[in-house]
């Protein structure tokens, strides 16, 4: 098993890259993998994904979440069909056995009156930029991580709209517009960003490139300061809802 889970695990590499995508399919497929012990990859069942789904279903895990953690089996399972087409062995997981059914949520936003009162304990130049473009930009922390000096426009024109190059999903790249407002805030982090080697835009006290775990740490702490409970996507969210509600298009 430990053969097939690292060829499993460059596979992911060559397609994913630097994303946090590899990570989180290994981390659900070692839950997978403990749940099953010492087992070599044919010899495991569709009762072996039952006892799985039991013992996820007895810890409290949501549906979605157990489903999420099958889907990256079956992935498991449909590569290494691929990439062993001489030893063919039925996948475990079949979805009209094992799938739970879910209930669909809307998406969350954050009440105005909340998201005043967290921005008002946030007086470092660094986090007023880091959550500003989550709240005034809709970007999402994983990307906020992710930006670099160069994804930055040098210069505003005067009154209008900043370009900032977003790298998202997939690795796809989209440009967003920054308000006047909120570039001078980006403005104010830079005048003030220590000189080091690393060209990440946003970094840690060590002067390395700030993780997402990192962000959201910051996020919680300033959340028990003001006895709010907010994610960043929840401000990715508010971003949206606002732009709704000052006439932009749903579908936009």
């Amino acid at each position: 098993m430990d053969q097939a889970r690292d060829r499993f695990d460059q596979y992911l590499n060559r397609c994913y890259g630097q994303s946090t995508t590899p990570k989180c399919y290994a981390s659900d497929l070692d839950i997978f993998l403990r749940t099953i012990g010492d087992k070599e990859p044919e010899a495991v069942t569709a009762a072996d994904v039952d006892v799985f789904i039991d013992g996820q279903l007895a810890a409290g895990l949501s549906s979605s979440t157990i489903n999420r953690r099958l889907a990256t089996v079956h992935t498991f399972f449909e590569y290494l069909a691929s990439d062993c087409p001489e030893q063919c062995w039925p996948n475990p997981v079949i979805w009209r056995r094992h799938k739970l059914k879910q209930g669909s949520r809307l998406p969350r936003d954050a009440p105005d009156d909340e998201v005043t009162r967290l921005f008002a304990v946030i007086t470092a130049e660094r986090d007023q930029a880091m959550f500003g473009l989550m709240l005034g930009a809709g970007l999402r922390v994983a990307e906020v991580a992710a930006l670099r000096l160069d994804s930055l426009e040098a210069h505003a024109s005067a009154g209008g709209l900043t370009k900032l190059r977003v790298c998202g999903k997939g690795d796809k790249e989209r440009m967003v517009w920054l308000t006047p407002s909120l570039w001078e805030t980006l403005q104010a982090w830079l005048q003030v960003r220590p000189v080091v080697e690393s060209e990440h835009l946003f970094l840690s006290q060590r002067g390395s490139p700030i993780s997402v775990a990192g962000i959201q740490y910051l996020l919680r702490q300033y959340c028990q300061t003001t006895e709010v409970t907010l994610t960043c996507h929840q401000l990715r969210h508010t971003f949206a809802r606002r732009m709704v509600e000052n006439g932009l298009p749903v579908d936009s």
